[in-house]
């Protein structure tokens, strides 16, 4: 037989999965809390381009519901921002800040709100300021699908974790924290 060379990489891969199995590592998109938006119907209201677009990030996450496992309701509110301006007073640089409030009804309720940003430079050219725009737009929504269903999830694994913690043992017998009558002024 010949030997394997293991090189550097492996070996650190195979150290890390120790490491973080050995503190209790779970995945944060795996288990129960996961499986929780597995049938949640969508809706997204809002900006009516960037709620599509928010809405398909989304169903590419939790997928499309088979069931009626509850409703993920989210909210966008937009505003645009210029940031740069050139001497003529044209805007070359613009934010789009996103602020989504959402709520997940059903089973495991969960509501919150994330705030997103996305800058892009305006170019002069009209096509070329739309496809800019769109790009903006579309990254946009992939950046508030992804902190959605993360907040989300993290909610409901802190929950999870907090209902299987035991209760926090009674505190130590300390004699000298007891008061004694002759405790008082001197």
């Amino acid at each position: 037989m010949r030997a394997v060379p293991v090189s550097a990489r492996n070996l650190i891969a195979a150290a890390a999965f120790v490491v973080l199995a050995a503190c209790g590592f779970q995945p944060l998109y795996g288990g129960q809390s996961a499986e929780t938006l597995a049938n949640v119907t969508v809706s997204v209201s809002g900006d009516e381009r960037l709620s599509y677009l928010t809405e398909t990030a989304l169903l590419e996450r939790v997928g499309v519901s088979q069931g009626d496992a509850g409703t993920l309701s989210v909210t966008l509110r937009t505003r645009q921002q210029r940031l740069g301006v050139s001497a003529d007073g044209q805007a070359t640089r613009v934010a789009l800040n996103i602020r989504a409030s959402y709520q997940l009804s059903g089973r495991n309720p969960a509501r919150g709100r994330i705030t997103e940003r996305v800058v892009f430079e305006t170019p002069r050219e009209p096509y070329a300021l739309v496809a800019a725009r769109s790009n903006a737009e579309r990254r946009a929504a992939e950046m508030v699908a992804d902190a959605v269903v993360r907040d989300i999830l993290a909610n409901l694994r802190q929950r999870a974790q907090a209902r299987t913690r035991p209760d926090p043992a009674p505190a130590a017998y300390d004699p000298l924290e007891e008061p004694y009558e002759g405790d008082g002024p001197w």
